[in-house]
C-alpha cells in the first residue's frame, strides 16, 4: 500500500509540475503577445507622425516646384526679350505649368508687371525645410529596425537621401547677382525693374546676362529636384498608409 501511495504522490507531483510549467509558458506567451501589441501600437503612432511630416514636405515641395516654375520661365523670357545671344536656352520654349504667381499667358513682348514680378522672385527660390523629426524619432526609439517592410525602408532611404542631395547646398548665384548690381550700378536688385529701359541695360551688360543664366540654371535644378522629390513623397505616403492599415 505504501508503494501504491508513493506512486500516486509521485504522479500527482509530476502533474502539478506540468501544470506549473504550462502556466508559466502561457504567462510568458501572453506577456510576449502584449509586448508585441504595445510595440505595434507605438510603431503605428510613429508611422502616423511620419505620414504627417512627409505630407508637410509634400506641400512645401509643391510650393517650391510652382515658384521655380515661374522663376525658370520668367528669367528665360527676360533673356529672350533682350535678344542677347543665349545659346541653347534660345531653343527652350517658355511655358508656365503653374498659375500660382502668374495667371495669364507669358507676355511675348516686354510687360512691366511680369518683369517686376520676375525680379521680385529671383530673390525668392523658397527654402526647403525637411521635416526630419518623425524619422529621427522612429530611429531613436529603436522602432525603425522593427519594421519588417523592407520596401518601405528602401523608399524612406531613397527619399531622405535625395532631399539631402537636392537641397543641402546653398546657391551663391543670387548673392552674386545682387552684389554685381550693387557694385556696378549702385542699385538694389529690385530697383532694376523701376528703371526706364531695364532691358537695354541687361542687353548691353554681358556680366548681367551671365549671372541671369546662372540663376536660370539654379532655378531649373530646384524645379526638377522638387518634382522628383514630390513624386517620391507621393509613393512613400501611399506605402506608409498601407503599412499603418496592416497594424
Amino acid at each position: 500500500m505504501e508503494k501504491n501511495n508513493t506512486g500516486k504522490y509521485f504522479k500527482y507531483a509530476i502533474g502539478e509540475i506540468i501544470l506549473v510549467v504550462i502556466g508559466i509558458l502561457i504567462a510568458l506567451s501572453i506577456n510576449n503577445w502584449n509586448k508585441e501589441r504595445l510595440k505595434n501600437i507605438q510603431i503605428k503612432t510613429n508611422l502616423t507622425s511620419l505620414l504627417s511630416a512627409i505630407e508637410q514636405d509634400y506641400d512645401l515641395l509643391k510650393q517650391i516646384e510652382e515658384i521655380n516654375d515661374f522663376r525658370t520661365n520668367s528669367i528665360l523670357q527676360i533673356l529672350k526679350w533682350t535678344e542677347a545671344p543665349i545659346g541653347e536656352l534660345d531653343t527652350i520654349p517658355v511655358k508656365l505649368n503653374s498659375t500660382l504667381l502668374w495667371e495669364k499667358a507669358v507676355p511675348e513682348t516686354f510687360n512691366p508687371d511680369f518683369f517686376y514680378k520676375a525680379f521680385l522672385y529671383i530673390n525668392r527660390p523658397r527654402k526647403m525645410i525637411v521635416q526630419y523629426y518623425a524619422i529621427e524619432e522612429l530611429k531613436n526609439l529603436g522602432l525603425y529596425s522593427n519594421l519588417k517592410n523592407q520596401h518601405l525602408k528602401n523608399l524612406l532611404n531613397e527619399y531622405y537621401t535625395d532631399l539631402n542631395w537636392f537641397f543641402s547646398g546653398n546657391s551663391t548665384t543670387i548673392k552674386d547677382l545682387k552684389n554685381y548690381v550693387r557694385d556696378n550700378y549702385n542699385l538694389r536688385l529690385s530697383d532694376i525693374s523701376l528703371m526706364d529701359e531695364p532691358l537695354t541695360l541687361i542687353k548691353n551688360d554681358l556680366g548681367f546676362i551671365l549671372r541671369l543664366r546662372e540663376i536660370h540654371y539654379s532655378a531649373t535644378w530646384r524645379l526638377r529636384s522638387a518634382k522628383i522629390s514630390k513624386i517620391r513623397a507621393g509613393v512613400l505616403l501611399n506605402e506608409i498608409r498601407s503599412e499603418i492599415n496592416k497594424r
